[in-house]
């Protein structure tokens, strides 16, 4: 399982766009229900991003909300 895991973060580093004119990404880990990381999944896999970058945009959408 470690070693799936490390091949995953390693894919999504690779894929992981240079966004933001070279401004530093930091990580974090999340505890998120099962049901629910495999929905992050299933969205990114659908619109052929990562999921750092689907957790990226629904964090910016929730941040700018009231």
């Amino acid at each position: 399982m470690a070693r799936l895991q490390a091949n995953l973060r390693r894919a999504e580093a690779i894929r992981a766009p240079n966004r933001g004119g070279g401004i530093p990404l930091s990580r974090t880990t999340l505890r998120l229900p099962r049901e629910m990381l495999q929905h992050v999944r299933d969205r990114a896999r659908r619109q052929g991003v990562t999921v750092s970058e689907v957790m990226e945009a629904a964090l910016e959408r929730y941040l700018r909300s009231p």
